[in-house]
């Protein structure tokens, strides 16, 4: 394992004084309440937005939805579907809400942020399934939205950035994806990198946390080498649309981004890869004690708003 951030090393100290529970010992529950606490290290929220909660009916069930546009922003704006990370397991509106109203303010563009089904009451392929109808839903409700249906991109971290990534490739078929936004992306579930050995003991997220998370939503071993579940299991990747990819150095998932990147651009598909180094998994979630969190995301926000004009 690489060297941390001595910003981290600072923050671990300060998180051992009350470790978290490993999620295999609490209920889900209590794990997903734990998760929600990390907020309060993301920052102020950005008071220069404006934002709705709705609902969005699919086939058979419906999904919260929260929408969030800079404010003052006259007209139709780029537009950007966010699926939060978390595993698969947990992960809200609220605790990805700091995070979307700043990449909507920094980035100039609407985000839809996706409430999806979570594991382990709903296993794979429901979460994909929420993503992608999602992403559907708002291209055929852009203009009631007051979103761009020609500048559409789609985005989301950790395990939202498997859904981001899998939507990318599979609806284009109908429905126009300009970009692909992915944040420290969980893409190989079946955990044969090179950097879940290296990292396995990486803070905010090891090896064996990852390899639960992975066994709560994809319990049927076989569908984790699937190309529906990961495109980086698709033989190509032509058909994808243009990313902007950025990961940290000390995280089990470190190499995902750099092989998704490099097969993307196998098949002609533009790419921007960036790693941080010496920071952990979804640091940019803690950017209101981390700086290099802080950049990340306006990182972020500048190059998925380039790819979107």
């Amino acid at each position: 394992m690489g060297t941390l951030d001595p910003q981290v090393v600072d923050l671990l100290a300060t998180l051992s004084k009350a470790p978290p529970a490993q999620p295999w010992d609490v209920p889900i529950a209590s794990y997903r309440a734990a998760g929600e606490k990390f907020v309060a290290l993301a920052g102020a929220p950005n008071p220069h937005c404006d934002v709705r909660d709705f609902v969005i009916d699919l086939p058979g069930r419906s999904v919260r939805a929260r929408i969030y546009r800079p404010k003052g922003a006259v007209g139709s704006l780029p537009g950007v579907v966010y699926f939060h990370g978390g595993g698969f397991v947990r992960g809200s509106l609220e605790s990805h809400d700091v995070l979307c109203r700043e990449l909507s303010v920094r980035g100039g563009f609407s985000l839809v942020s996706v409430d999806f089904r979570l594991a382990p009451e709903n296993v794979f392929p429901r979460a994909h399934a929420d993503a992608m109808d999602s992403f559907r839903w708002v291209s055929d409700h852009a203009g009631e939205l007051n979103i761009r249906r020609d500048a559409l991109a789609v985005a989301g971290d950790s395990a939202g950035a498997m859904l981001a990534a899998a939507t990318a490739v599979r609806v284009q078929e109908r429905t126009p994806v300009r970009a692909q936004g992915l944040l420290c992306p969980v893409l190989d579930v079946t955990l044969t990198n090179d950097s879940v050995v290296r990292n396995e003991q990486a803070p905010l997220l090891s090896r064996q946390v990852l390899a639960w998370c992975i066994d709560q939503y994809f319990p049927d071993v076989e569908t984790r080498q699937s190309a529906a579940a990961s495109p980086l299991m698709r033989p190509s990747l032509a058909d994808a649309p243009p990313a902007f990819i950025l990961s940290s150095e000390i995280d089990p998932v470190a190499d995902d981004a750099r092989q998704y990147s490099a097969k993307l651009e196998k098949f002609g598909v533009g790419s921007e890869h960036q790693e941080f180094a010496g920071m952990p998994h979804s640091f940019f979630l803690l950017a209101g004690v981390l700086e290099p969190g802080e950049r990340a995301i306006l990182t972020f926000a500048e190059k998925l708003s380039g790819l979107l004009r």
